[in-house]
């Protein structure tokens, strides 16, 4: 039979079969279509969705320094993933965090260290303000001479004219004033907290203006007792704006009594001390420490006050990667931690600190749900110790080595407690020493201030806002319109931070490593610490078995040990079924970063490195997940 007969035969009885059987014919047809149809469905609802490109920050190790470890653990908690490069990836560049405001801070903070002659002038500016107490303590203003007023102005001065123009005073009158002598030593009683029309309107002007004859002070009297004292002001202000700085200083020592001599070389070297200073000053209007106290409020916006302070902007995380496992995983975590915790309140008799502080803090932590996991990702860093084996004189120099980066934040906790120790000097200081209260003599003084405020004009400072801040009468006293903020607030602040910061230290272990004699001791006590919810990690070095050796071999091999659920698992490499997306999962996929291991392994090669080489300033390691391409999602 050829083949185009068999191909007959078999349409034919295809053909037949159909005809007598219509219902199969039907559902033959109408199944592939109806399956065409759900997949027509499926795509019109659920259209593929473009997943551009994903850039995570870099992590900082310890190596990195305490601030960007602990900017790095606090901002990229979530591994935020963005759609364009991080600043971090730049060349040359590792630092996320330039826009943060502690990050500002401390640049102009370490901007004024690196500049020993700051300080150094401040000392001497410090020397020459007792000089000047004590030459002040001297001087005789009731003996010093009056000055004619036209002497203290500048040669294009425009005040004859304000006075001819503006209060419409008859041009010979404001020649004869221009002539009335000023005592500079009495000048405090025309300073802005004082009566103008009180003074100029009574037999008190004779204390400090001198006339040439009666009918001189009866023209002055008329014509400034007919100014509101809106004008009076204005006036003042005028005369002031005219005030030549350099012939006022060298009409002073002779207004006051003083030896003209001795008080012009205290002049030329107080001028020569301060100028470095007011340039220092010209800066801080722009200051990161302004703009923190203008923009941060602890108060109303607590954790974006706090975003602002460690992490700078907001960072736009337009994530891709698909979390499906978050939720599930953070409450199986919850459950597992809650349990430990509960644990650890009925056995911990080894707590670090005990006191009813910590416990309030610990309390607060483990009740606020948007606290909870920033405290569980800190929490075994903070509190937990690392057991470490052997214990001889090599690991022991290894773990001190690897311990610096927690010692640098207990060295930030004795800083605190010297301030605590020493704030009633401080205070003292501030309220009562001779040099403050000469400064404060000298700011109240409106010939002085004058010229201060010519030379601050572009600070965005004043001597009204200094002496502000250096006020420290009671309220009452306070100038009108000035706000109610002066050195005490900032002490105040100061030491409660610094009480708080004490206190919060103490509830942490910041001398991190536990050595034990071997292995099976290490495991015992590391299930001791975990059952407390105070263990981090085991630390093992399996050459140095040694207790007599002083030198470290020329390799050291160590192996580190923690809990299955802060680790990624090492019975599998991958998931079974595949799907486009990055493994970037703070939760599951970062398990190595989130757990601490690769912390402590940075600070364990640190170490070794160190007494190895001797090299006490290692660089700085940061570690750079790879960024994921952009795909489309049609999963």
């Amino acid at each position: 039979m050829s083949l185009l007969t068999q191909l007959r035969l078999l349409l034919w009885k295809n053909f037949t079969l159909r005809k007598r059987q219509k219902v199969r014919l039907v559902v033959e047809l109408i199944w592939p279509l109806f399956l065409f149809f759900i997949l027509v469905s499926v795509r019109s609802t659920n259209q593929p969705v473009y997943k551009s490109q994903c850039h995570y920050p870099n992590k900082p190790l310890p190596s990195a320094g305490v601030l960007p470890w602990l900017q790095g653990m606090l901002c990229n908690i979530q591994n935020p993933c963005v759609s364009y490069p991080t600043p971090g990836e730049a060349p040359g560049q590792v630092n996320n965090f330039n826009d943060s405001t502690v990050t500002k801070v401390l640049i102009e903070v370490q901007s004024l260290l690196a500049d020993p002659a700051l300080f150094n002038n401040v000392l001497l500016i410090s020397d020459d303000i007792g000089q000047w107490a004590s030459i002040l303590q001297n001087a005789n203003p009731a003996g010093g001479q009056s000055i004619p007023l036209r002497n203290l102005l500048r040669t294009n001065e425009t005040f004859s004219e304000y006075l001819t123009n503006s209060l419409s005073v008859p041009s010979t009158t404001a020649t004869s004033l221009m002539r009335v002598k000023v005592r500079l030593g009495q000048l405090p009683a025309l300073s802005g907290e004082g009566d103008l029309r009180s003074v100029l309107c009574s037999e008190s002007v004779d204390g400090v203006l001198e006339f040439n004859s009666s009918s001189q002070k009866t023209e002055f009297q008329s014509i400034t007792c007919s100014l509101t004292a809106n004008q009076l002001l204005q006036a003042r202000q005028a005369f002031m704006q005219n005030v030549d700085n350099m012939k006022l200083l060298s009409a002073l020592p002779l207004a006051l009594g003083l030896n003209r001599l001795e008080t012009g070389v205290l002049m030329a070297k107080t001028s020569i001390h301060i100028a470095p200073l007011m340039t220092a000053m010209s800066n801080f209007g722009t200051s990161a420490l302004l703009s923190a106290v203008d923009t941060l409020d602890f108060r109303s916006d607590p954790f974006g006050s706090l975003s602002q302070l460690m992490c700078g902007k907001d960072v736009n995380t337009t994530s891709n990667n698909t979390r499906r496992a978050v939720v599930r995983t953070v409450s199986t975590e919850s459950d597992q931690q809650n349990t430990r915790a509960a644990t650890a309140d009925n056995t911990n008799t080894t707590s670090t600190n005990t006191s009813q502080f910590c416990k309030n803090l610990t309390d607060t932590l483990e009740s606020s749900s948007s606290l909870r996991l920033l405290w569980r990702t800190f929490r075994p860093i903070l509190q937990g110790k690392i057991v470490y084996t052997p214990d001889t004189n090599v690991t022991r120099s290894i773990v001190t080595e690897a311990n610096r980066t927690f010692d640098a934040v207990a060295k930030v906790g004795e800083l605190a407690e010297a301030w605590l120790q020493n704030k009633d000097l401080i205070w003292k200081f501030f309220n009562s020493s001779t040099q403050i209260n000469t400064l404060r003599g000298l700011l109240k003084n409106p010939v002085l201030a004058v010229v201060l405020d010519q030379r601050l004009e572009d600070t965005g400072l004043s001597t009204a806002v200094i002496s502000n801040f250096l006020f420290n009468g009671p309220e009452s006293k306070r100038p009108a319109g000035m706000p109610a903020f002066d050195w005490r607030n900032i002490f105040i602040a100061i030491s409660q931070i610094a009480q708080q910061l004490t206190q919060i230290l103490r509830c942490f272990d910041l001398d991190k490593f536990k050595g034990v004699s071997s292995e099976t001791v290490l495991v015992e006590e590391s299930f001791k610490l975990l059952n407390q919810d105070k263990f981090w990690a085991g630390l093992v070095f399996t050459d140095l078995f040694d207790p007599s050796d002083l030198q470290p071999p020329p390799h050291i091999r160590y192996k580190i040990r923690m809990e299955i659920e802060e680790t990624e698992r090492t019975d599998k490499i991958k998931e079974r079924s595949w799907s486009p997306t990055a493994r970037d999962n703070p939760f599951n996929d970062l398990r190595y970063v989130r757990g601490g291991f690769v912390y402590l392994q940075d600070m364990v090669d640190r170490g070794i490195t160190k007494i190895q080489t001797g090299v006490s300033q290692p660089l700085g390691v940061f570690a750079q997940q790879m960024p994921y391409p952009c795909y489309m999602d049609d999963v």
